[in-house]
């Protein structure tokens, strides 16, 4: 028999709901060991407790995890929880660390009656093509799918589904996957009087989710694409400084050195690759100094069959052939995640003493990228949707030699 953790919400919570600048939930699973409770205090909330679910490492503290067998939590929160589906804009928002490698739809989140199609909603994730699916129906021709591209391998993958109006969009990791649209401009009604269920589904025939999740979160509004990106703190990954700006290049003079920087991870080892100039190839941050330039790899190394490998490219610098002005960037690049080309920005930052913006500009005029952080490189993006292939311009400003200097030229996007 299939184990739940019923969670359950009482309708005397009505102020909660009202809270448009807050989830409606929020279920970290942080305090103590794995704890499970709603970080949106109320005193009209509870929670059944059951001892079958296991934790582990999460995104940010800990996550609970999912064996595929019978796990699984359902919200119950009857009247208001059902109106996030059925007349007004919400927002959905998780983390997902999949174990399985089976080439099957795996159920995240699902609110259905049994197996009817009718007034449903579920997210499924393939963990053998590595693509996500969000199906929404209300009736026949009131239905549609959002259907991802595969994903980028990774170990946690950040999801939101947003619904705006007629409109529902799919995220990961920061960047639109794909929307649907109602047809003449209906909001789908996927309420019903079936629980949430977190983890599985409410159908025999729905696979339930092998893996770890975190930090789920419920919004009665749409979320912005800059609130999803304020939501996205991506772990297993690899810079220097004390942040994640954007790029995996940097530069130095010959002789100098810099700091490795990690976000939060769960991995155990940690092996870097080539070991040259790497003060100890088995912590997370060590110190960086090449003698030439050179490509490093960090592998990070869990016990849940969950390796990820990030890298970082440091070029070495000649003090003597040095001109401020010589500022190198592209012609060209591809932003289509194949690891390749995929950002664009300053090749050589670190002739740049005194930068001060970098903007890029599409043929309207609009700003589709700005940073004040000569290391941000831009990814082919605005507004959260990618930008359709073509010529774009870009103006840069800089101090050199005590005067102020402005660079500008163009690059195409290619896809």
């Amino acid at each position: 028999m299939m184990k739940y953790l019923t969670i359950l919400l009482s309708l005397a919570g009505i102020q909660l709901f009202a809270q448009n600048n807050s989830p409606r939930l929020w279920i970290n699973f942080d305090p103590g060991n794995c704890e499970i409770r709603n970080e949106i205090t109320d005193p009209t909330i509870s929670f059944l407790h059951i001892d079958s679910f296991s934790c582990g490492c999460g995104v940010i503290g800990g996550a609970i995890k999912f064996d595929g067998n019978d796990d699984a939590l359902l919200l119950v929160a009857g009247q208001k929880i059902d109106e996030s589906f059925s007349a007004i804009d919400f927002s959905l928002s998780f983390y997902f660390k999949p174990l399985s490698v089976v080439s099957e739809n795996r159920v995240l989140f699902a609110k259905q009656n049994n197996c009817e199609t009718d007034s449903s909603f579920v997210v499924s994730y393939n963990p053998g093509n590595q693509i996500m699916t969000v199906q929404l129906n209300e009736s026949a021709g009131l239905n549609g799918s959002i259907i991802s591209k595969p994903l980028p391998r990774s170990c946690w993958y950040h999801a939101v589904v947003v619904r705006k109006g007629a409109t529902t969009l799919l995220y990961v990791n920061g960047k639109e996957q794909g929307r649907i649209n109602a047809p003449n401009s209906h909001r789908v009604n996927i309420s019903n009087s079936r629980p949430l269920f977190i983890g599985s589904g409410d159908c025999n025939s729905d696979k339930p989710f092998v893996g770890y999740m975190d930090e789920i979160r419920l919004y009665n509004k749409a979320l912005s694409f800059d609130d999803v990106n304020d939501l996205y703190f991506p772990p297993d990954q690899i810079d220097v400084g004390n942040k994640i700006t954007g790029t995996k290049d940097t530069a130095i003079y010959e002789g100098d050195f810099v700091k490795a920087y990690t976000t939060h991870t769960c991995a155990d080892k940690f092996v870097w690759k080539p070991s040259t100039g790497v003060s100890n190839d088995t912590i997370p941050n060590p110190i960086l100094s090449p003698t030439q330039t050179t490509t490093y790899a960090l592998t990070f190394i869990t016990t849940d069959e969950c390796d990820y490998t990030d890298s970082l490219r440091i070029e070495i610098l000649d003090p003597n052939a040095v001109d401020c002005n010589d500022i190198m960037l592209p012609t060209a690049f591809t932003p289509n995640d194949d690891g390749l080309n995929d950002r664009y920005g300053i090749s050589n930052p670190a002739i740049l003493k005194d930068f001060i913006s970098m903007e890029i500009y599409d043929r309207w005029g609009n700003i589709v990228f700005s940073s004040s952080e000569k290391l941000n490189k831009w990814d082919g993006y605005y507004r959260g949707s990618p930008v359709n292939p073509g010529v774009f311009l870009y103006k840069i400003r800089y101090l050199c030699q005590g005067k102020e200097s402005i660079k500008t030229g163009s690059v195409t996007v290619l896809r």
